[in-house]
Order: C-alpha cells, then sequence, then structure tokens
C-alpha cells in the first residue's frame, strides 16, 4: 500500500484512493515542421494563394483544403 500523498492531506479520500498507483505519464515526441506554421503564420489566418519560405528554407503556398486551409510545399520541376 503506497500511503498517504503530501497532495491527500486535509481531505477526504476513499480507501480505493490510496490504492491506486500514479500512472507514468510518457512524453510525446513532437516532430519538427518545416511549414511556416512552426514561424507563426497559421494557415487558417493568412490569404489563400499566397507563398511563404518555411523554417526548413523550402517554399509553401497556402491552399484550401475542404473546408479549412493548408500549407502546401512546393515541388520545384528539373529542367532536362
Amino acid at each position: 500500500m503506497p500511503g498517504i500523498n503530501r497532495n491527500m492531506i486535509g481531505g477526504s479520500y476513499k480507501f480505493s484512493d490510496l490504492l491506486k498507483k500514479e500512472k507514468k505519464t510518457k512524453k510525446k515526441k513532437t516532430k519538427k515542421k518545416g511549414d511556416p506554421s512552426s514561424l507563426g503564420y497559421l494557415a487558417k489566418k493568412s490569404n489563400l494563394n499566397i507563398i511563404i519560405k518555411g523554417s526548413d528554407g523550402n517554399l509553401y503556398k497556402n491552399k484550401k483544403y475542404k473546408k479549412t486551409k493548408r500549407w502546401v510545399k512546393i515541388n520545384k520541376k528539373k529542367k532536362k
């Protein structure tokens, strides 16, 4: 039995609260985005069809996607 924690002092608790073990929280890994939203330019707040350079150095265009807007990477075509 783990006993009484410091944050349990001064209140009324059930016996089942004392038996519960504290769950360990896992840290989520965050992916680094290259689009302009990481720089503070949100797609929903900015105008359509504008082109902005992202944090990774690539160009992104704001396009309509269903009912919302998204940043879409512009791929440059190679000339042969």
